[in-house]
């Protein structure tokens, strides 16, 4: 029942880079490195397992759900840099110089201690995926294999936040950094070893509440001062462990709305990856709303881009997506 939530996810990260709605994009993101944790926590140990055979088809997975679909939108986005190079005005968007600008763009790991701080990046919201691709392996090679071993990783996460704030107390730092996604991440695995230890009846208007606290918090945490804002980025944390767990045990009484949220899901990944493509394409077709100067846009264009943005991501889902996961659900079956 993920699914969903994940694309709700991807669009607030889409409201806050095009649309300009501040934080709850970028509360979003740590909520996905929490799910992220726990998903991948949870497929390592009921799905793949810790053989050598398991961690190659995990890999092997992983790189056909990442890479095609990145693959395609990046060259989507060469193919308009080229037309409307005039209107980008993303600092990052641009032709890579060298070997090793072309290394990081097609491989999605910008290696530094800041991923975003890597320029160019054809798709500005890979750097994320640095850090999604940086804990996949330390999860695939036993990180959360244990709970001893998980709680021990928490451990060390929390002490990474509290030095950031006696030693180095710069947001970026406890946000986007490489180590700073090890907190969600350590926080979604150590909920895999706490799932069944509730037992009770969950009804789907309980995340739907907890989410729309989840979004308040998000909106109106930039409005108060540091340090309340500062505890409402954990509050998000707890909210979004929260919703994860409460989805886990929601069973669906009707199947077809299940694969109804599986469908749904499928936008979340292209969704997030393409909205800056579909940004520069939306100004240089149709410009309603967009802010001179600024690869912004007006929320009077907000509904003709949400168009574009959903056709475009309905042909990558139909004739990209589709297919890759027709073949990986033919190397999942190799495991059993």
């Amino acid at each position: 029942m993920f699914g969903t939530l994940r694309t709700l996810l991807a669009i607030n990260v889409i409201l806050l880079h095009i649309f300009n709605i501040p934080t709850l994009g970028n509360y979003s993101v740590s909520f996905f490195f929490i799910l992220s944790g726990f998903l991948m926590t949870y497929i390592m140990h009921n799905t793949y397992g810790y053989k050598v055979s398991g961690f190659k088809v995990f890999w092997l997975n992983r790189a056909l759900r990442l890479y095609p679909v990145y693959i395609v939108i990046m060259i989507f986005t060469m193919i308009t840099l080229y037309f409307f190079n005039d209107i980008i005005r993303h600092k990052a968007i641009f032709y890579p110089n060298n070997l090793l600008e072309w290394v990081y763009n097609i491989t999605m790991y910008y290696p530094k201690i800041i991923p975003h701080q890597v320029e160019p990046r054809l798709v500005p919201p890979s750097w994320a995926l640095t850090n999604e691709l940086t804990f996949y392996l330390l999860i695939s090679i036993g990180i959360s294999k244990s709970k001893k071993r998980t709680l021990i990783w928490l451990f060390l996460s929390v002490l990474y936040f509290v030095a950031t704030y006696l030693f180095y107390d710069i947001p970026t730092y406890r946000y986007s950094a490489i180590p700073a996604s090890s907190l969600p991440f350590a926080l979604g695995a150590s909920l895999y070893w706490y799932k069944d230890r509730l037992k009770f009846k969950a009804y789907i208007y309980y995340p739907i509440i907890l989410y729309l606290i989840f979004i308040l918090n998000g909106l109106y945490s930039n409005e108060l001062n540091l340090i309340v804002n500062d505890i409402s980025i954990y509050l998000n944390m707890f909210l979004s462990l929260l919703i994860i767990y409460l989805l886990f045990n929601l069973k669906p009484k009707n199947k077809k709305k299940f694969n109804y949220d599986s469908y749904l899901g499928q936008y979340s990944y292209p969704l997030y990856l393409s909205h800056f493509f579909v940004a520069i394409l939306y100004s240089g077709i149709i410009g309603i709303g967009v802010f001179d100067n600024s690869f912004k846009i007006n929320f009077i264009g907000l509904p003709l881009y949400f168009i574009l943005l959903f056709v475009f991501n309905f042909i990558i889902v139909h004739l990209v997506d589709s297919r890759v996961n027709k073949i990986k659900e033919k190397i999942k079956k190799t495991l059993t």
